[in-house]
């Protein structure tokens, strides 16, 4: 035992020395690999966070500053900051989009090679790893720039001590000023400003699908940015509002007791408080959108391409009338009757569709089914337009109505996408730098007076700051070449123009909720109007509710990535129908026989809905058959949570059984499918057997009581007594 004692603790001794040995190496090994993974990494990167004046003249100075960030992995020293830029000036948009990506070299993408503007910044004496130090450079403009256009920026960053090198680009538009140079006669800008949002709601009452628009209205979230920002610039920028009444009823659902989230039977809810930040919200756009120019989207924006090129057309209508009641009962003072959307008494039937697409086909549906007279385009809608050719065009719908076609810049569209994603300094000073040097590029393609439609997507996010600087640009002096325009006056304008082809006939996009996701929404809207048939004398609000659910489905925010979201919306919509028409019962018996020719049978309506209904019981028989039902004629009414019983007479001639179909069927005679149930009548004629049986024993039993008086009456005679009276005396005993 000693000597096996002794041999492990060799042993472990022996273990304990190789490990030792070992951790150095897996430490090296370690330590070799995590030093080869960031070399690919390593960099000196390099950002422009900020540049006075953003719009430069014959006098400014021009400031850029920014940071510098070392990640190489060591202390770098001896850095300077150069800018760079050039005295010739972007000739069109292409060349922009090359100096941003750092694809421009030479003459190719600019009239003249960048050369050093100012003196460099020389950055602190050393930079230690991962540290990040500030910059700044200066240089007078009007060594470099004397005619309005749109001049390159770059910032070089570099030294002795390292290879490590970084640059970064902006744009700088310059304007002379005075009589220097020839003025361009400036853009008139009209900003379309989107308060959408995916719709919550589906058919349970007071209930929203999430709970994200809580946020989404609380102080500087999406929605509350884009109405403090609109708010404040309203006037000045003659902004016009594009609001969609989905958001407008989701919103007003969160000023009282709610829930959220929840299952396709209206359970499993989480309840909610009011909530005060909505309640704050609402009243603000009550304010701040009274008698202001506004346009209303479909109920939910439901895409009105996708529903134009699947025969939808009516869909598309009922989602315009709910958007007008809804908008009009929250928002009076907008979309009321007494309303003055654009400030001259009527509101403006305006629509921007879904990525700003539309063919022939759906102008021709939003003109006949929405009344709309005015349609925002993307610019890239139109083949023929160029970059500098006019937002203003006019064409002719196939129900032969004019329409105003406003296109909407694609190129500052998409800039202004971006801005949903930034969220540092450095990005939302790009976003809103180049916002400024593309309306000058476009000001500056031409001398002529034009129009420019500024219409950021209806998702848009962007930061409390990037918002208020865009629209301060619209109305500020950093732009001297835009001036504020409402888009009814462009419309107007555009009205006056002739009439143009340019618009596709027919286009579909890919992104169109798809022909196949349209009949699953189909078939619950039929669902759903056989439920709807079925209420009796329901509430409008109801009924609004039930219809708000089918435009939920069909909205533009279930495209591409959102048709998760569409397929959920639907199978919930189509669970709570089945579920709420489960409640609806017919109870009959099986099986009715019948003695003689005709009979009669209960049937019993059970209503378990929290409001009434009104049904027909309908009886079919099978062709040829003589058997006749009724007292099935008119309608029943059955109180909420009630029941109602009628009699129904059968009546047939000829002996058999017979199967008759009894269902439950709503005052448009659509049939309950799931109360159909069979009713077995059998016919015996037991009945008249049994009256000849019981005929045939009473003559019998006449037959035998006449021949018994006989007998007595004769006995009697017999025995000296008349057959008469012995007769009367009972006989002779």
């Amino acid at each position: 035992m000693q000597t096996v004692r002794s041999v492990l603790r060799a042993l472990g001794a022996l273990i304990a020395v190789l490990l030792a040995a070992l951790v150095p190496l897996l430490a090296g090994a370690t330590g070799v690999q995590a030093s080869s993974l960031p070399v690919q990494q390593r960099a000196l990167t390099i950002a422009i966070t900020a540049m006075t004046p953003t719009t430069a003249g014959p006098n400014s100075t021009v400031q850029v500053s920014g940071t510098l960030a070392n990640h190489t992995g060591a202390a770098v020293s001896g850095m300077t900051v150069q800018a760079m830029t050039s005295t010739g000036w972007f000739q069109y948009p292409e060349q922009m989009t090359l100096f941003a990506n750092g694809t421009a070299t030479g003459t190719v993408a600019l009239p003249l090679q960048l050369q050093q503007a100012g003196t460099p910044d020389t950055v602190t004496a050393t930079v230690p790893n991962g540290a990040t130090v500030p910059w700044s450079v200066s240089f007078p403009a009007g060594i470099f720039y004397d005619q309005f256009g749109v001049f390159p920026i770059e910032v070089q960053a570099g030294g002795a001590g390292t290879a490590y090198t970084a640059t970064a680009r902006t744009f700088l538009p310059f304007w002379p000023g005075g009589s220097t140079a020839a003025q361009p006669e400036g853009l008139q800008v009209a900003w379309v400003w989107p308060l959408i949002d995916t719709p919550q709601q589906g058919a349970c009452p007071q209930t929203l699908r999430t709970s994200e628009l809580a946020s989404s209205v609380a102080s500087g979230g999406r929605l509350s940015t884009l109405l403090d920002a609109g708010a404040a610039w309203a006037q000045a920028d003659q902004l016009t509002w594009d609001i969609d009444p989905a958001l407008l009823s989701d919103v007003s659902v969160m000023t009282h007791s709610y829930f959220t989230h929840g299952n396709d039977v209206c359970s499993e809810r989480v309840e909610e408080k009011p909530n005060t930040a909505a309640t704050q919200w609402l009243a603000q756009l009550k304010t701040s959108t009274a008698g202001e120019p506004a346009f209303l989207s479909p109920y939910a924006n439901v895409d009105v391409a996708a529903l134009s090129h699947s025969g939808l057309d009516l869909n598309i209508q009922a989602a315009y009338r709910l958007g007008e009641t809804v908008a009009g009962q929250i928002l009076p003072n907008t979309f009321g009757t007494n309303g003055t959307g654009t400030g001259d008494g009527a509101v403006l039937k305006a629509a921007w569709p879904a990525d700003g697409l539309a063919d022939a086909g759906v102008l021709t549906s939003l003109a006949n089914e929405g009344g709309i007279s005015t349609v925002v385009l993307s610019s890239g809608e139109l083949p023929s337009t160029s970059f500098a050719e006019d937002a203003l065009a006019k064409t002719v719908t196939g129900v032969g109505t004019s329409m105003s076609l406003l296109l909407a810049n694609s190129r500052i569209t998409s800039l202004l996408g971006t801005a949903s994603t930034a969220r540092s300094q450095a990005s939302q000073f790009t976003v809103t730098q180049d916002f400024l040097a593309q309306t000058a590029m476009i000001a500056a393609e031409t001398g002529t007076s034009r129009s420019l439609v500024i219409a950021p997507p209806t998702d848009w996010d962007p930061t409390p700051a990037v918002a208020n600087a865009l629209l301060s640009i619209t109305h500020g002096t950093d732009a001297p070449w835009l001036h504020p325009a409402g888009l009814s006056a462009l419309a107007t304008q555009a009205s006056k123009l002739p009439s143009s082809t340019h618009v596709p006939a027919k286009q579909m996009s890919g992104a169109e909720l798809s022909d196949a996701y349209l009949d699953e929404v189909s078939t619950v809207q039929s669902n759903l109007s056989v439920f709807k048939d079925l209420l009796y004398q329901p509430p409008a609000r109801e009924v609004n509710q039930l219809d708000a659910a089918v435009a939920v489905l069909e909205s533009s925010a279930w495209r591409g990535s959102g048709s998760y979201g569409g397929s959920l919306a639907t199978g919930q919509l189509a669970g709570y129908l089945a579920s709420q028409e489960n409640k609806v019962q017919m109870i009959a018996s099986k099986k009715v026989l019948l003695a003689g020719q005709s009979g009669e049978t209960p049937v019993s309506v059970q209503n378990g809905l929290g409001e009434a209904i009104q049904v027909q019981v309908m009886a079919t028989t099978p062709p040829g058959s003589d058997l006749q039902v009724g007292g099935s004629d008119g309608m029943i009414k059955v109180q909420a949570h009630g029941a109602n019983t009628i009699k129904m007479s059968v009546h047939s001639s000829t002996i058999g059984t017979t199967t008759v179909q009894l269902q439950l069927v709503t005052q448009d005679g659509s049939p309950l499918s799931w109360t159909a149930q069979p009713l077995s009548v059998e016919v015996t004629r037991f009945g008249r057997l049994l009256l000849i049986i019981i005929g045939g024993a009473l003559g019998i039993l006449v037959l035998t009581s006449a021949y018994r008086l006989r007998r007595k009456r004769l006995a009697g005679a017999r025995n000296g007594g008349s057959a008469d009276q012995t007769a009367e005396g009972g006989g002779t005993g």
